[in-house]
């Protein structure tokens, strides 16, 4: 189980990083911040990845 816990943070690392540089906690936010900041980062990710695989 710590495998997936592991992979579940790491998941959400770049919204959590966001929200505690600008004091937020998750509690007050509700996830859609961290949900959307979240998706931009891996989504560039996923995308910088798959030009570089298909160029």
């Amino acid at each position: 189980m710590s495998i997936l816990s592991t992979m579940t943070n790491l998941l959400f690392l770049p919204g959590t990083m966001v929200l505690s540089m600008l004091g937020v906690t998750v509690e007050e936010d509700s996830g859609i911040l961290r949900s959307f900041i979240n998706s931009v980062f891996w989504g560039t990710v996923v995308l910088l990845i798959a030009l570089a695989l298909f160029e």
